[in-house]
């Protein structure tokens, strides 16, 4: 059975057509003893730059010499056009399950011809490719891949198991000086398990990485992707980094939405992942990643116990969403009228004590942009103006944040109006007077619009805003009244 030798090529703009860089390559293979045929595809951009790439189809059987000389009949052609100046970006050559990149230096390509060899016998692997550029392109880990990066990928064998397999190709990444700063990966399609380092500083796969102060060492690492049980994961997947982990036990849907006896099904097995992550966190009060199922996400960072007890007040008919961390909970409601009385039911519960913000929003459902956020001690507060502004069918894209004593009311640039503004003021009118309240628009940079306080006359000052911001200030000011 025949498998390939990939090439992935690309030209900077202007100096070819894809079709020349096809060609090129296909008079380079010409008559390279094992080659079967070249499979080409190219892309040509309005820009004027050119992407090719080409699949050369060799024998399962090749010899290793042959495999050198397909790997040093390309070397030379690396060594002239691989680079920033010539736009050419790597050649990988495939022998049955190992696939290698072909290196400019004769030392490196040497080197890698010989992991090549070994690997190809070992029984720990069922793929592995060995590069510095980009895996997850038409590489061993195929489509599936959840993450792009930079270096070594294996996918284990049946005998052996992601944690091995990938502690097996960091021994070897690490006695292969060529390849001292590329990620090694392990990813199990089968198993759906997936654990990388990050020293190329590739983006990571954890939805927030920066909001994390832990770097996990590859022994925790392991740690916590074994700690996840084959019966509760299912057909989930887990991603592990050295900034955390990411279990997601959802199932692709249609309608992006999932069934009660899906979420009711998945639930109990999020619950009992998180509590064991949970348990294994070394560094209390800090997050190590999330678990997510069908409507619903925990964050690792410490005892869940109240903030479920929180999600749990809130009428279940009414809850679509729910995201809970220590000292944290957001719910989504079924439709705008079930935020008040999601608020006030959180807020009646002793447990509330503890969170340090409770977030209420209606989600996908809402059309209008409406989301609330508050301190527990600000929840009444936070319930009477979100009563208001629900009410008042012309707010849009409205943003509100309850402290102690104070409200910020961040408007969405697109829909600050006149009119929608003058209702947000009448709406946040309604907090008890002394309350000082805080416009401003979801501008990177932009400066408060106006401070005024209930019970008060307008203090606003517009006159040193810029021209945008002045008017909406004026806006405030005239509706705030004297």
């Amino acid at each position: 059975m025949a498998t390939v030798v990939v090439a992935v090529l690309a030209l900077a703009a202007g100096c070819a057509s894809s079709s020349d860089l096809l060609q090129r390559f296909e008079s380079l293979m010409d008559g390279v003893d094992g080659v079967v045929e070249i499979e080409t595809a190219g892309t040509d951009s309005p820009l004027g730059v050119a992407e090719a790439q080409a699949t050369v189809v060799v024998e399962d059987d090749l010899s290793d010499d042959d495999l050198e000389a397909v790997a040093e009949r390309i070397r030379p052609f690396v060594a002239r056009n691989v680079g920033d100046s010539s736009g050419w970006r790597f050649v990988d050559v495939r022998r049955g399950t190992v696939s290698f990149e072909v290196l400019a230096d004769e030392g490196d390509t040497a080197a890698q011809l010989d992991l090549a060899r070994r690997v190809a016998d070992d029984a720990v692997f069922a793929e592995v490719s060995l590069a510095t550029h980009a895996f997850g392109e038409d590489g061993a880990t195929g489509d599936d891949s959840p993450r792009r990066g930079f270096g070594i990928t294996v996918v284990p064998s049946d005998s052996s198991d992601v944690v091995s397999a990938w502690q097996r190709a960091r021994s070897l990444r690490d006695a292969a000086a060529h390849l001292a700063d590329v990620d090694v990966t392990a990813w199990s399609p089968d198993t759906r398990r997936f654990v990388t380092e990050n020293v190329s500083g590739f983006p990571s796969v954890l939805d927030d990485p920066a909001t994390s102060d832990v770097v996990l060492d590859a022994a925790d690492q392991a740690r916590l992707l074994d700690a996840v049980g084959a019966a509760d994961l299912g057909a989930g997947r887990v991603e592990v980094l050295p900034e955390g982990i990411r279990v997601d036990l959802d199932t692709p849907s249609v309608t992006g939405h999932h069934s009660r006896d899906e979420v009711a099904e998945a639930s109990p097995r999020a619950a009992r992942i998180a509590g064991v992550l949970v348990g294994m966190s070394e560094v209390p009060g800090t997050s190590i990643g999330f678990v997510s199922s069908p409507d619903e996400r925990r964050e690792l960072d410490g005892d869940l116990s109240a903030a479920e007890s929180l999600v749990d007040v809130v009428a279940p008919d009414t809850v679509t969403y729910s995201a809970i961390s220590a000292r944290s909970v957001e719910v989504w409601t079924s439709g705008l009228e079930g935020a008040v009385p999601a608020m006030q039911a959180i807020g009646g519960s002793a447990a509330v004590s503890g969170m340090d913000e409770i977030r209420v929003s209606s989600g996908g459902a809402d059309r209008r942009g409406l989301s609330f956020s508050g301190r527990p001690e600000a929840l009444a507060v936070l319930a009477t103006v979100t009563g208001a502004i629900v009410a008042a069918p012309r707010i849009e894209g409205v943003a509100v944040t309850a402290t102690e004593g104070r409200l910020s009311i961040e408007l969405d640039d697109d829909d600050a109006t006149g009119a929608a503004l003058a209702d947000v003021v009448g709406a946040v009118r309604t907090a008890p007077a002394g309350t000082v309240v805080t416009f401003r628009r979801d501008v990177r940079g932009a400066a408060d619009l106006a401070t005024e306080t209930v019970g008060q006359a307008a203090t606003g000052e517009c006159s040193t805003l810029a021209d945008d911001d002045a008017a909406l200030c004026a806006i405030v000011r005239s509706a705030w009244g004297a």
